[in-house]
C-alpha cells in the first residue's frame, strides 16, 4: 500500500498502531531499539487526530506558507516518508522532531552569514541536513521555484515562498533569491537572464573597425564568436591604450556602447573604468553593477547561494558582498562574456558558482 493511502487511513483511530508504523517506516517493530524510534515516529504523526494530525505536525515549518492545500498535502507526505526512513538513532531523530514542531531547524543567523556550512546552517544536526539534502529538488518547477527553496520553507517557519514566481521570504533578511546548484559540476545562476544578442554587439562593436580591427578579428576568428571581459580589455590594452584622452573617452565609448544594453544607467561606472587598463577592476565593477542592477530590477534584498555540491551557502546584499566572496574564494570566477555566443546572451551576465573552497 502507498504511503498515501496509509496517511489516509490514520483517521481511522481505530488502526492497528504497529500495522500503520511498520507499513509506513518498513522497519521490523519487533525490535525493541526499532520499536522506540516507530513509537517516537508515530506519536509525532498523531499529536492530532482525525486527519488534521500532519496539518498539525508540521504547523511551525509549514506555517504562513503560499500552497495550494493539495500541494500542502502532497509536501507533508514527502516530509513524512523523510522522517520514517532517515538513518538515524531515536536519540537523534527525536531532537529533529522536537525542533520542527517549535518552528524549524534552520539557524537563519548562520544561513544569513557571507558563507556558512550546511553543518552550522542546520545547528550540527545530521537529521535535518539529510532531510535538507532529500529535499532539495521537491517542488522544482511549480512556479518558477528552484532548488532548495520549498525545502527550506518546510523546515523553517521563519522562510515562507512567496505567491507565484516571487523571491523567498526570510524574517530578518527580507525577500531573498535563492540559486541553488544541485549538479555534481557544482554550477550555479546568472545574474540576468535574457540579454543583447551577439549580432547586434558585434554590430556595434564594428562602428570602431577602424580603430580595433585586431579585436574584431580576434573576435569572429575565435570559436563561438564571443570573447571574455578580461581577454577584450586586455586586446583593447594591446592596440587601444589609455595613454591619450583621445584613446581613453574611446574606450568609455565603445564600452558604454556594448554594456548599456544590459544595464541601463548601471552600466556607467563600469565604462567609466575603460579609461584605464586594470581588467580586474573593470571586472569587479562589473560585478558590483551587474549584482545592483539585477537586485533592483528583480526587487530583493538578499541573494542566497546554496551548493548542494559543496553542502555551503553563502549570502550577499550588495555587489561588494559578491566581489567579496570571489576574493576569499568561496566563488569562481564569474565567468563574464563581452561579446557572447550566438546561443548565450545571457553570459554577459556574472555567473555565481561556490567554489570547493572550506568555510
Amino acid at each position: 500500500m502507498k504511503i498515501s493511502h496509509i496517511l489516509k487511513e490514520y483517521e481511522d483511530i481505530g488502526l492497528e498502531k504497529e500495522n500503520i508504523i511498520k507499513t509506513i517506516s518498513g522497519l521490523d517493530a519487533a525490535d525493541e531499539q526499532q520499536a522506540k524510534i516507530l513509537d517516537r515516529i508515530y506519536r509525532f504523526l498523531n499529536q492530532d487526530t482525525v486527519g488534521n494530525n500532519i496539518n498539525k505536525a508540521f504547523i511551525g515549518p509549514m506555517a504562513d506558507e503560499y500552497m495550494p492545500d493539495k500541494s500542502k498535502e502532497q509536501h507533508r507526505i514527502e516530509l513524512t516518508k523523510i522522517i520514517s526512513t532517515l538513518d538515524s538513532s531515536y536519540s537523534a531523530m527525536g531532537k529533529f522532531l522536537d525542533k520542527l514542531e517549535k518552528g524549524g531547524v534552520v539557524n537563519i543567523e548562520e544561513l544569513s552569514k557571507p558563507v556558512n556550512s550546511f553543518n552550522a546552517v542546520f545547528g550540527g544536526d545530521p537529521v535535518a541536513i539529510s532531510a535538507f539534502n532529500n529535499l532539495k529538488t521537491y517542488g522544482v518547477g511549480q512556479n518558477q521555484k528552484g532548488p532548495g527553496e520549498f525545502a527550506l520553507a518546510m523546515l523553517s517557519n521563519k522562510i515562507r515562498l512567496a505567491k507565484g514566481e516571487g523571491d523567498t521570504e526570510i524574517d530578518g533578511v527580507g525577500k531573498v533569491e535563492v540559486k541553488a546548484a544541485v549538479g555534481k559540476s557544482g554550477a550555479g545562476g546568472r545574474l540576468g537572464h535574457g540579454g543583447a544578442q551577439q549580432a547586434a554587439q558585434m554590430a556595434t562593436l564594428q562602428k570602431f573597425g577602424e580603430k580595433i580591427p585586431n579585436t574584431i578579428n580576434r573576435i569572429t576568428s575565435s570559436a563561438g564568436g564571443s570573447i571574455g571581459i578580461k581577454a577584450f580589455v586586455d586586446s583593447l590594452n594591446a592596440e587601444l591604450p589609455a595613454n591619450t584622452t583621445d584613446n581613453k573617452q574611446l574606450r568609455v565609448n565603445i564600452a558604454t556602447q556594448l554594456i548599456k544594453p544590459n544595464f541601463g544607467t548601471y552600466a556607467d561606472p563600469i565604462a567609466k573604468l575603460f579609461a584605464n587598463e586594470d581588467a580586474n577592476a573593470i571586472n569587479e565593477m562589473y560585478v558590483r553593477q551587474n549584482f545592483e542592477w539585477y537586485k533592483n530590477r528583480d526587487g530583493f534584498d538578499a541573494y542566497l547561494l546554496i551548493s548542494f555540491t559543496r553542502q555551503k551557502t553563502g549570502m550577499g546584499r550588495t555587489g561588494d558582498d559578491i566581489v567579496n566572496l570571489r576574493k576569499t574564494g568561496q566563488i569562481t570566477d564569474f565567468g563574464i562574456s563581452m561579446i557572447p555566443t550566438k546561443s548565450g546572451p545571457r553570459e554577459q551576465f556574472a555567473q555565481i558558482t561556490m567554489s570547493a573552497a572550506g568555510v
